[in-house]
């Protein structure tokens, strides 16, 4: 009411284990792709699952214990503290409401000096999570792959995938601030953003499958959600301004796998080769680090240019457009 944000942010920040979850302002501004500045109210009200979010903080502990190597120069932001919360989702308003996201990271990527103080807290929306799984994810997953693929990962293996990643995603989040990041690549800092937390939620996946947290199968599992996932962005991307970062990110994400023969066509639709999806993903994540951590707003611009989600999206669509 007093239009104190930085107030409000704070005490949101400070009641983290509310049974309700209400959070209500202008927070993203990827909808302003000119000058990256302006925010987009947006609303939710939801009831804290307890007994989700403590599962969930164990894989979160076991992803903190390592420590991230960072590039030489690099303006790190050192972030005091980081929750998860499940929620059962029953209103969701304004930005929200338009794009459905299955997560946030709060609070905004532009109140740094919030985040570096206070932390941050990654709400995870269940209603939403199960909603995009059912009705894209998974018809995305027996549209696109082949049979082989198919028998390999139950619905049950590619829902868990999913919500693992999904959480992983915040996780990294708040692991990958730069306090110049977002002055320094302008409007086009959404593009590594967003994308490079998927990359590293699939190598925090893989140290939790080298500590015994996760199965190999439940790491694969991961990486054929997040795949799914990038077809969706990249489809959806196509009519939705908001969403065009997701989609130019997935399609750098997907097209390394597409080149490095991680992600290859066979009769019946496409398979993966695990082993080379680990090597191209590490390499692609060694890319996003530089131009988060270092690069400049015109390299950004003359790298995101090259970038042509609807020359990867072609890759698919028939498997697709059959189904």
């Amino acid at each position: 009411l007093k239009d104190d944000l930085d107030k409000s942010n704070i005490l949101w920040l400070q009641t983290d284990q509310s049974r309700i979850g209400f959070v209500i302002g202008p927070f993203d501004r990827y909808n302003d792709s000119l000058l990256f500045k302006k925010r987009v109210y947006t609303a939710w009200v939801g009831i804290l699952d307890e007994k989700k979010t403590k599962e969930m903080e164990k894989l979160q502990k076991a992803i903190l214990v390592s420590e991230r190597k960072f590039l030489p120069g690099a303006k790190r932001a050192h972030v005091s503290r980081m929750k998860i919360r499940i929620e059962d989702t029953v209103i969701f308003a304004g930005a929200e409401a338009d794009s459905l996201f299955v997560a946030h990271n709060l609070p905004a990527s532009a109140d740094l000096y919030l985040i570096k103080k206070y932390g941050t807290i990654s709400p995870v929306f269940t209603p939403v999570l199960e909603s995009r799984f059912s009705e894209r994810i998974f018809p995305i997953f027996q549209s696109v792959f082949s049979k082989n693929i198919q028998k390999q990962f139950s619905e049950d293996d590619l829902r868990k995938g999913f919500l693992h990643a999904s959480i992983f995603d915040e996780v990294c989040h708040s692991r990958m601030r730069y306090d110049d990041a977002p002055r320094r690549l302008a409007e086009f800092y959404p593009y590594f953003d967003e994308v490079y937390a998927d990359i590293l939620s699939v190598k925090a996946a893989a140290l939790l499958y080298l500590k015994g947290v996760l199965t190999e199968h439940e790491l694969e599992a991961i990486i054929v959600a997040e795949i799914c996932q990038g077809i969706y962005y990249i489809e959806k991307g196509k009519n939705q301004a908001h969403l065009d970062a997701y989609a130019v990110g997935y399609t750098l994400f997907l097209g390394s796998l597409l080149d490095n023969n991680a992600l290859y066509k066979k009769a019946d639709g496409f398979s993966v080769d695990f082993q080379k999806a680990f090597i191209a993903i590490d390499e692609l994540s060694h890319v996003f680090e530089y131009y988060l951590s270092l690069a400049s707003r015109d390299d950004a611009q003359e790298f995101i240019e090259r970038v042509h989600p609807e020359h990867v999206l072609k890759q698919f669509k028939p498997y697709i457009l059959k189904n």
